[in-house]
């Protein structure tokens, strides 16, 4: 269902830009390079990740050290470690052009990262080490431009990239930094290595909203007893487009947003939309990396938030009906006065207390044999699988709401409103009464 304010709506104005910059569109645009240039980072990551790194190659090219630092950051990183498949799909995209293309992205790296990179797939002997082993005639071996090194690639590393091909690249561009970036490569320990490139990428994710895992886990906490005020960003941030498209469905949030009519504060709040989609991403155990689980966030956010703008409409001004049309006047009120964040935590409140319920439920051993029973088949449509779901869903560390579609009974998705937390309590009862 989508749910979209009126065409002159500034949050319509703003949704068409975000969905008009997507990959595709960029692509067959003629002033390409323009475009790419006013993409904010995040923008561009995800233009990138719905295309693919090769599709993306054209973009790639005329993006900024700040898009593809943030490309890095995001895409070629594996909890604390370097990611060291993720980097050779990278770089093979700009390889499949050319070395030269392919040296020209290895140098954009951070040199911990660069050093890291060349340390991982080959073993470095200087030239008159007489340790360096004898090898088959038919097993790789190189001596670099300047007859300084031995080079062999690590027998247990298996890449798209050629790592011959991107070291003679790095001579051609640059003799001397090739050699410093290989002796470095020989004596640095890796662990070092990793724990600086580590440093500076979280500081770098921190300016783009990616808080660190314990700030993005305060979601989950209780609501604070005393509403905070809200505070502007300080750095406006435009929503991309997969993050965008779920706030076009329907949701009170996405009504309440089209009634601002003030552009300044629709920036600003817009923004605080960014910030906390990007912590849910991190709260939930999810990354960036998934454009398909991101979009999903994205929709659980909308949906807790509504929910949080429900609840304290209802309890500030008793409206009871979220389809009033005053609710919508008072939720874009309470927008502009309340942090977003404390508006998730309302919501998630609320459905954690119907967590405490479900799991109460759960562990009674009547039930909890129940909910074991195997499903009969993929095709089990029954209020017994449904209602499965729905307990299995709401025990969850993080409670969703399952069991509500009757034709894909396995689905879930956070809790919306006060009617969905009343129709799942009801079936929580209906659990009791049948099986308990």
């Amino acid at each position: 269902m989508t749910d979209l304010a009126a065409p002159g709506s500034a949050f319509h104005a703003d949704a068409n830009r975000a969905l008009a910059r997507r990959g595709k569109d960029l692509l067959v645009a003629k002033d390409l390079p323009d475009l790419v240039a006013a993409l904010e980072p995040l923008e561009a990551y995800f233009i990138v990740k719905e295309l693919g790194v090769g599709d993306a190659l054209p973009i790639l090219k005329h993006a900024t050290d700040e898009q593809l630092q943030t490309l890095i950051d995001l895409d070629c990183w594996r909890d604390d470690r370097p990611d060291l498949l993720e980097l050779d799909a990278w770089l093979s995209s700009f390889a499949a052009e050319s070395y030269t293309a392919a040296a020209a992205a290895f140098v954009r790296l951070d040199p911990e990262l660069q050093v890291w990179l060349l340390a991982e797939t080959l073993d470095i002997y200087e030239a008159h080490d007489e340790s360096a082993p004898e090898t088959p005639d038919d097993v790789p071996r190189m001596t670099t431009p300047d007859a300084f090194f031995v080079l062999l690639p690590r027998p247990e590393v298996v890449l798209d990239l050629e790592p011959f091909a991107l070291v003679t690249a790095l001579y051609a561009a640059d003799a001397e930094e090739a050699y410093r970036l290989l002796t470095a490569a020989r004596w640095e320990l890796m662990s070092t290595l990793e724990e600086i490139a580590y440093g500076f990428r979280g500081g770098r994710l921190e300016d783009l909203g990616f808080p660190p895992k314990d700030e993005a886990l305060r979601l989950f906490a209780p609501p604070p007893k005393v509403a905070l005020p809200r505070r502007a960003p300080a750095t406006p941030t435009r929503v991309p487009a997969v993050y965008m498209q779920p706030l076009l469905e329907g949701s009170l949030l996405t009504r309440a947003l089209a009634a601002l009519s003030d552009p300044t504060l629709l920036t600003s709040i817009e923004s605080d939309v960014v910030y906390l989609i990007n912590a849910a991403i991190l709260a939930y155990g999810e990354s960036p990396r998934d454009v398909t689980h991101v979009t999903l966030i994205a929709a659980r956010v909308r949906d807790t938030v509504s929910l949080g703008l429900e609840l304290a409409i209802g309890a500030e001004l008793g409206i009871a009906n979220p389809a009033d049309p005053g609710a919508v006047t008072a939720a874009s009120s309470l927008l502009a006065t309340c942090p977003l964040r404390q508006l998730f935590q309302t919501g998630h409140a609320a459905v954690t207390a119907l967590q405490h319920e479900a799991r109460a439920l759960a562990s009674d051993p009547v039930v909890a044999q129940w909910l074991q029973a195997p499903t009969a088949d993929t095709d089990d449509y029954s209020q017994d699988r449904r209602d499965r779901e729905l307990l299995t869903a709401l025990t969850r560390e993080r409670p969703l709401y399952g069991g509500f579609d009757p034709v894909q009974p396995s689905r879930r998705k956070a809790f919306a409103s006060r009617a969905e937390l009343a129709a799942a309590e009801a079936r929580l009862d209906a659990i009791a009464n049948r099986v308990a």
